[in-house]
């Protein structure tokens, strides 16, 4: 083998590790929250550096992931990047612990970058340090107990949150709302359950994705999938005040939601009749893709059709690697 072609097989271990088609999920929720909020990508340092925390973070805790699942890989599945030796032990661990650390340094550091329209602020750490405790508790203890969906769940609030935190103060006195004692308006925090519940559904059904077959897990899956959903497609309607949509939040945007979750329950609904491994692994990676034109939906919303179809195209991306890295 040439130093060449190592190479390359080194560097699609670690596509796999930290299966590289999702993070483009992270980067489309967490752009979406920040172009919702902000009304565009300014300050763009703010926009960058809260982007790649989120990276940053996803990509720790999927090496965490499988750093503490190492022993069960081996038995279960040996091809994978950690028990079949493609990339060291010590090497995971070290990768997975620094970005973890360096997520958090970064979603520190964009609540510090001086902007005109938002004061500095210690709430983008404070979600930051809040997601780090989240992966490791889900990576770790939760895992394997009838938690682990939510703890899934909180991941992607905290996640769509992170994105929200570095303009929200700006955004709560241009419009001279009182912050009821909450870090977040009401109308966030709505959207980053709905993100979470949906998740959460998503997390549920893949439980049997290894052997399939009939489970109450795909019928509890398939609802919280739903509700989630539902909760997307209303909840900037909670939003108080009169605020400068791009589209209509009581006409429009519930449609457009209803669209994008659409083929997701569809294929659901189908799963419950035919429970395969198969089909359960293909609804489990388009549910999780699906985050993008969601994501990209609230980007719309806030700031116009051209941002929404900048985080929309990051399906391209993800949807080639997808073919090649596995998402779940």
């Amino acid at each position: 083998m040439t130093a060449e072609s190592d190479s390359t097989s080194k560097l699609r271990a670690w596509g796999q590790l930290v299966r590289l088609p999702n993070v483009f999920t992270v980067v489309a929720d967490v752009s979406g929250a920040f172009l919702l909020i902000n009304r565009g990508p300014q300050p763009a340092s703010r926009f960058v550096c809260v982007v790649l925390a989120g990276i940053s973070l996803y990509w720790a805790g999927m090496v965490l992931n499988d750093v503490f699942d190492i022993e069960r890989d081996r038995g279960q599945r040996p091809g994978r990047p950690l028990p079949s030796g493609s990339i060291p032990i010590g090497q995971a661990k070290i990768a997975g612990w620094s970005l973890l650390v360096l997520g958090v340094v970064l979603a520190a550091v964009s609540g510090q970058i001086p902007s005109d329209r938002s004061p500095v602020s210690w709430v983008p750490a404070a979600v930051g340090v809040s997601l780090a405790l989240m992966i490791v508790a889900y990576d770790g203890p939760l895992k394997k107990t009838f938690l682990a969906p939510a703890a899934m769940g909180c991941c992607r609030v905290l996640s769509f949150l992170l994105g929200a935190s570095p303009g929200i103060g700006g955004w709560v006195a241009a419009a001279g709302l009182p912050a009821d004692g909450l870090l977040f308006p009401k109308f966030v925090i709505a959207i980053a359950l709905g993100f979470g519940v949906y998740i959460m559904g998503i997390t549920t059904i893949a439980r049997n994705e290894a052997v399939g077959g009939p489970s109450p897990d795909l019928y509890r899956g398939l609802l919280f999938t739903m509700i989630g959903a539902a909760v997307l497609a209303f909840a900037p309607q909670t939003a108080v005040g009169n605020f400068n949509w791009q589209i209509s939040p009581r006409g429009e945007f519930p449609i457009l939601i209803g669209m994008i979750a659409f083929p997701v329950t569809l294929r659901g609904l189908r799963l419950v009749n035919e429970p395969t491994a198969e089909k359960i692994q293909t609804l489990v990676r388009v549910g999780i893709l699906t985050l993008i034109p969601l994501a990209a939906a609230f980007a719309f919303l806030g700031a116009g059709p051209v941002w929404g179809l900048l985080v929309f195209s990051l399906v391209v991306p993800a949807i080639m690697l997808a073919r090649q890295f596995r998402v779940t």
